[in-house]
């Protein structure tokens, strides 16, 4: 037993799948207003300039910033195994040790296993964000996306769920501001999103998707690559900026247009203005 405990970090080891390869990402460091963190080898340090009595208290300090910092990153490279945190060991000290004794604890819990095949090299690691805040609305966004990368729900499902989502009125709204100002709309205006954006983002998931078609209507026609590729990252996108206006509930954020996405390809190399 110790007289005063203080934890003066948290170790952890950064876990992935075999699409990422981590052994040439230069190292980080950040400073916090609660701990320094920093990153080098795979290896996660956070070292605390408060104190912390406990483990429990030190990993509650850190568990919404490990969150975040997941979230973004599986946002980032389409999937939750790409960069996660695995706790490997508390250090902690007696602030007021007995006469003649020297003490150090440190808990471990995380077990190296062998390495796995890897094949996509990244020059840095994914930076913990400073500029998103997780509310429900994103982490069940997310955990839609995440099953569509797992390939356990069709794309345009997914797609219509997330844009279903940013288009529910606010409970914040009078039931006279959900009369006048159309779902659509109040959301292109809200989250600061091209309208025309969130029209394609319907459109593409109701007419388009062959045998995984969400309505009858998109049978008749498979999405082509480049509007697979643009429905993916624009409902990325609509995550993201969900995330990005809880953190900033006013003012005015950076408008995702069609410039930030990719093109739909030949067929439809323009946005169509026409759809709201």
């Amino acid at each position: 037993m110790m007289n005063d405990p203080h934890v003066v970090a948290l170790n952890y080891v950064i876990r992935h799948n075999d699409s990422i390869d981590y052994s040439q990402a230069e190292p980080l460091c950040r400073d916090e207003p609660g701990f320094r963190l920093t990153v080098e080898n795979k290896k996660v340090r956070f070292e605390f300039k408060e104190h912390h009595a406990s483990e429990e208290q030190a990993k509650h300090a850190v568990e919404k910033y490990i969150r975040v910092w997941q979230f973004d990153a599986a946002l980032k490279y389409g999937n939750p195994e790409s960069f996660r945190l695995e706790f490997e060991k508390a250090e902690i000290v007696d602030r007021n040790p007995t006469p003649g004794e020297v003490r150090l604890s440190a808990s471990f819990e995380a077990r190296v296993t062998g390495s796995a095949r890897l094949t996509v090299g990244v020059r840095s690691y994914p930076s913990p964000p400073s500029d998103i805040t997780l509310n429900p609305d994103a982490e069940t966004m997310h955990q839609r996306y995440m099953g569509y990368r797992g390939k356990h729900e069709p794309l345009q499902s997914m797609a219509y769920f997330c844009l279903s989502m940013l288009e529910d009125p606010s409970p914040q709204q009078s039931s006279e501001e959900r009369i006048v100002r159309p779902k659509r709309k109040a959301a292109a205006e809200r989250f600061d999103i091209d309208v025309s954006v969130l029209a394609e983002i319907g459109h593409l998931s109701t007419t388009r998707g062959g045998a995984d078609a969400r309505k009858r209507e998109g049978t008749a026609r498979s999405l082509s690559p480049g509007e697979r590729h643009f429905l993916d990252r624009a409902v990325k996108a609509i995550i993201r900026r969900v995330a990005e206006r809880e953190y900033a509930p006013r003012g005015k954020l950076p408008m995702i247009s069609w410039s930030d996405l990719p093109p739909l390809g030949s067929e439809s190399d323009h946005p169509p203005e026409d759809r709201e």
